[in-house]
């Protein structure tokens, strides 16, 4: 396993990536939805169920993509296929997405197939931060809440390289609290590192684009843990009955893998390639 420095993007091993997921990944259908990111609340009072919430948050990215037919729109760290096979509804333009994950490849396009989208929308194995695709390959670029699993130095740089000039990339982040308890030198095989929101205008204009947009959601995505808790102890019982393992086995691998914070925050951020 790879341990992360405390420089913005610092990147942990793609193996480990992918056996969180491997394990976190079927808890994660059954407590939660097949959108593997927070979700979105207008406020306290909206009671939106978590499908609801996680598609919005879906279909603000998707408004920020502004791509439409005949463009072509790459999804970095893609899950099982869910938000590229909505851009693909929504907009008409073709996806590709991308996963460390076998799993998650079979499933996203088992699940193109299903949707009679597997000739707009395709899956692959590929690593974000070199990615297997020729420079000015795609009109956009999706990376929703998947680079703080990378090198984001890295995968900004890739991701400008593929982009084509004029491209967008729209993605969101996960921020540490702001009481600076957060430490990052002091985490070890982690799968996420974190950086501060006020990181984030340096690291675009470091891979050679421009910031059209910088947002602190976190108001809005704060519920997310205490319903993904809720959704745990509601199918708890289904889960270890189908999977032969406990629950508790399965957070307590997760929580090893995680940094030790007390909350985080996330963020939208959009840039253009010049």
């Amino acid at each position: 396993m790879t341990s992360h420095s405390g420089a913005p993007g610092a990147e942990p091993a793609t193996g480990q990536i992918s056996d969180y997921y491997g394990s976190l990944g079927p808890l994660l259908q059954m407590a939660w939805d097949d959108n593997f990111h927070f979700g979105y609340w207008e406020g306290p009072s909206d009671a939106s169920s978590v499908q609801e919430a996680t598609d919005r948050f879906t279909d603000l990215l998707i408004e920020r993509l502004r791509v439409g037919p005949g463009d072509r729109v790459l999804d970095v760290g893609c899950g099982i296929g869910k938000p590229a096979l909505r851009v693909a509804a929504s907009t008409g333009a073709s996806v590709v997405g991308i996963t460390i994950s076998r799993s998650q490849v079979e499933q996203g396009t088992a699940r193109a197939a299903a949707e009679g989208r597997s000739d707009q929308v395709a899956f692959q194995f590929a690593d974000g931060t070199a990615m297997p695709f020729a420079d000015g390959s795609f009109d956009a670029i999706l990376a929703f809440e998947s680079i703080n699993h990378m090198d984001r130095p890295k995968a900004l740089a890739e991701m400008a390289r593929v982009l084509v000039p004029g491209g967008r990339l729209v993605l969101t982040d996960v921020t540490p609290p702001p009481d600076h308890t957060y430490r990052p030198d002091e985490e070890t095989d982690v799968v996420t590192s974190l950086v501060r929101f006020e990181d984030w205008p340096g690291l675009i204009r470091d891979a050679g684009l421009r910031l059209d947009e910088l947002t602190d959601v976190t108001e809005h995505t704060r519920g997310t843990v205490d319903r993904l808790v809720d959704g745990i102890l509601s199918c708890r019982r289904d889960f270890e009955a189908a999977h032969g393992i406990s629950v508790q086995q399965v957070l307590d691998a997760a929580k090893e893998a995680l940094p030790t914070v007390s909350g985080v925050g996330c963020l939208i951020c959009v840039a253009q390639k010049p």
